[in-house]
């Protein structure tokens, strides 16, 4: 409900937050109902005493964030608009390139679920941030960098669960996947990471591992361990 328009029960289009109460409308429903009314939909409070329209505001962040969360929304309606203006080329000397439906899904950095994306994945090497490396199965992973292309809608569980198989790492061990120096969470998926992250496509998602001791394995087989040397 956060992401749909109340006036014509829809996702929002060209978000238009109202600067009094700021609640947020498709700009051209509430410029049509401000055209009869000063007071907002929702809560009824004045918009403006004689001019509303100049109380209303372009929301970008909000229209960013409906692209985003729903799928094929921006492509659809950047195809409305190319196919409005075919029709009506007069108008189409005004108004921005997205106005005309001339942007790509690339240049708004929008993502869709079955979208393949491009990636590079490589060891995380603890010693360039100064500290030693803690154990000799991290010595002994390969660093070389390797390039994998992925749904969007793939999580980090998988790319672990692949890079395990894929490198034959032992489940005494376990696998983080990393973002620079950040461990990501089993949750995300590569969409989320772009997103999080701010990736502009200027080069494959650039991803790291790191392989370290199960910390809680050890910790069950040493209590094991005391276990039978205090009943001997």
């Amino acid at each position: 409900p956060h992401l749909m328009c109340v006036l014509c029960g829809g996702y929002f289009i060209d978000a238009t937050t109202i600067i009094e109460c700021l609640h947020s409308f498709c700009k051209m429903c509430i410029v049509r109902y401000l055209e009869t009314s000063k007071y907002c939909p929702i809560c009824d409070v004045q918009v403006h005493k004689t001019k509303p329209l100049l109380n209303i505001r372009s929301d970008k962040t909000l229209q960013d964030i409906v692209y985003k969360l729903v799928p094929g929304l921006f492509k659809n309606e950047m195809k409305r608009r190319r196919d409005f203006y075919a029709e009506h080329p007069v108008d189409a000397s005004n108004g921005t390139n997205e106005d005309r439906g001339e942007v790509a899904d690339e240049d708004k950095r929008i993502i869709t679920d079955d979208e393949i994306i491009s990636l590079s994945i490589e060891f995380f090497d603890q010693s360039r941030l100064g500290g030693a490396v803690e154990d000799k199965q991290s010595k002994d992973q390969v660093a070389n960098k390797r390039y994998l292309q992925c749904p969007a809608a793939m999580t980090v569980m998988h790319l672990r669960k692949f890079l395990r198989s894929k490198m034959d790492i032992p489940n005494t061990y376990q696998v983080e996947v990393m973002y620079e120096d950040e461990p990501l969470k089993d949750y995300y998926t590569l969409m989320d990471i772009a997103y999080i992250y701010t990736w502009r496509r200027n080069g494959p998602l650039p991803l790291k591992y790191r392989v370290r001791p199960n910390c809680k394995k050890m910790k069950v087989s040493h209590a094991q361990q005391e276990g039978q040397n205090s009943e001997s």
